[in-house]
Formats: structure tokens, sequence, C-alpha cells
């Protein structure tokens, strides 16, 4: 009886921890998917395929997570007023305070950009009535609208954070995104290529020992590459325990609250990936993927040769 309450306490035990580091995201992707949280992360489908008899497909995923050298933030300004040159005087005076504030912080010029994005007047309806007749609206000139990107390149990832106070001091509050940039993406892909073909490498020096001479066969190979950037690996989820009502409480009258949107960085898995180049992640990353598929094509077999075959002695004459 001690036993089986000390195992299904066990159980209880590992059934909370296995919760505790699912995290609110998986948890609802189990209850309202009915999915576990691993199947739909599956970044690469694998399936083994039979070729012909003499034909071998070997294919190597290979993955890697680089830390981004240096990042672009885009800022988004909005000014409106009564004439043009009083919108765009608003507009500059707010400008040349948020450059004054990122020289102050460490932004040099050449790191910063300006986009006039665009200048549009504004209208609104005039309504005139007159007697026996309709209403008339009449778009009648309002003011005009002024809009600046600015684009901010920085290397130190925690200098955002003094970027967008310097921001809201201007009253910026919009920013737009920001963009990881990795100085030599070709670096990445030739390394992600090499630790591939060593890997075949490896492949087929197993199958040596097995008795299969990958060396002998007529290979043809294709290759793909892509990168995931951050601001696309960014998901959402609403994290909240609700209520149901009774039988006899289902016709009253229900007040939702708003719940809180939760967004979070979803790196590309590693599941399906045979080599992963600097597994572990902290911040946000920029990943490389790069898939070799390689198809040998082996000799055919020979028949195996008798003992009057390799004397090359003629049937009939043999028989005699």
């Amino acid at each position: 009886m001690k036993k089986c309450l000390l195992l299904t306490l066990l159980l209880a035990v590992v059934s909370t921890v296995f919760a505790q580091v699912m995290g609110n995201y998986g948890a609802q992707q189990q209850t309202y998917q009915n999915i576990t949280p691993n199947a739909q992360f599956r970044a690469i489908p694998k399936s083994a395929t039979f070729l012909q008899n003499n034909e071998l497909e070997i294919s190597i995923n290979a993955l890697s997570n680089q830390k981004a050298g240096s990042y672009t933030a885009i800022f988004s300004m909005l000014q409106v007023g009564k004439t043009a040159d009083e919108t765009n005087t608003l507009l500059n005076v707010r400008l040349d305070g948020f450059l004054a504030e990122l020289k102050n912080i460490g932004i040099p010029t050449d790191d910063i950009y300006v986009d006039m994005v665009n200048f549009l007047p504004k209208y609104e309806y005039d309504m005139s009535k007159k007697l026996f007749s309709k209403r008339t609206y009449t778009e009648i000139p309002k003011g005009f609208e002024l809009q600046k990107n600015i684009h901010i390149r920085y290397t130190t990832p925690a200098l955002l954070d003094r970027i967008v106070t310097a921001a809201a001091r201007q009253e910026i509050y919009d920013i737009v995104k920001v963009d990881y940039f990795v100085r030599d993406p070709q670096k990445v892909y030739t390394e992600l290529r090499d630790v591939a073909f060593q890997y075949l490498s490896q492949i087929k020096t197993q199958y040596r020992a097995t008795g299969l001479k990958l060396d002998s066969a007529y290979v043809i190979t294709a290759e793909n590459a892509w990168v995931a950037y951050p601001i696309n690996r960014y998901e959402t989820y609403q994290a909240f325990s609700t209520q149901r009502l009774d039988n006899d409480e289902k016709f009253d009258v229900v007040k939702t609250a708003d719940k809180p949107v939760s967004r979070f960085y979803n790196a590309v898995p590693a599941n399906d990936y045979d080599i992963v180049i600097n597994s572990e992640i902290l911040e946000p990353a920029v990943q490389f993927s790069f898939n070799l598929i390689v198809r040998f094509t082996l000799p055919e077999r020979k028949p195996a040769c008798t003992h009057r075959c390799k004397k090359r002695i003629p049937l009939d004459y043999a028989d005699r």
C-alpha cells in the first residue's frame, strides 16, 4: 500500500514539474488546439523514402544560430497642423530634439537616417442644407499630415532602452520594427556547407564498415539555404483561466474582461536538424538553415561467377 501511495505521489510531482516547464503558451496550445506543443514546431518534415534497389538518398540538415552584429530600429513620427508650414515646423522641433538626445547617448550621425514618408492634406466634411432639398456634404481642407521615419543603427542591444526613452521625451511612441544584421552571412553559409559534407563523410565511413561502399557510386547533390530573422519568429498568445456557468446561470448577462495579449520570441527549434551550430540561444538570433541532399546510384550487382566461368570453359565442352 505504501509503495502504491509513493508511486502516485511521484507521478503527481513529475506531472507538476512538466506543467511548469511547458509554460502558459504550451499549455494553451494543448488546450485549444488539442495538439502537443512539439508537434507544431517541426521545422523540417523528414520522412524515409525507398528509392530503386541500387539508389540511396541521404538528407542532411544544418542550423546555425548567429548573434546579430548590428541592429536598426525604425521609429515613426506623425505630425498634423493647420498649415503646411506649421506642420513642418512642429515636426522638425520634435525631430531636432530627438536627434540631439541620440547624440548625447552616443549614436553617431552616420548611424541615423531620416526618411520622408508622406506629406498629405487632410479634409473634413462641411454640411449644408437648403430648403426643400437633401443635406449636402462638401469636402473642405482641414489641415496637413506629415510623417517621417527615423532609422537608427546601433550595436549594443541594451542601448535600445535609452533610444526608446529619448523618443518618448519627444512624443514619439511608434517603434515600427527592429532589423537584425549579420556582417558576413556568406561565411555562415560556407561553414554550414563544410560541416554538412563532413557529416556526410562520417556517414560514408559508417556505411563502409557494413560493406556498402558509397565511394564507387555515381553521386548527384542538391542543396538549399534560408534564414529566419527574429521579426518573423515572434508569436502571440493569451494566458487566462475562465469559469463556466452552471445550467441555471447560462441565460444571465456576462461581461467579459479584456485579456492581455502576450508576445514572445519563438526560435526555430532544432528538432529535425542533424547539425546545430551555437545551439544555446539566450537572446533572439538570426538562424541560418542549410539542407544537403545526396543521391548515390550504386553499380549494378553482377551475378556470382562459377568455377567454370573463371576458367572460361564452355559448358558444352566441359560436359563432354
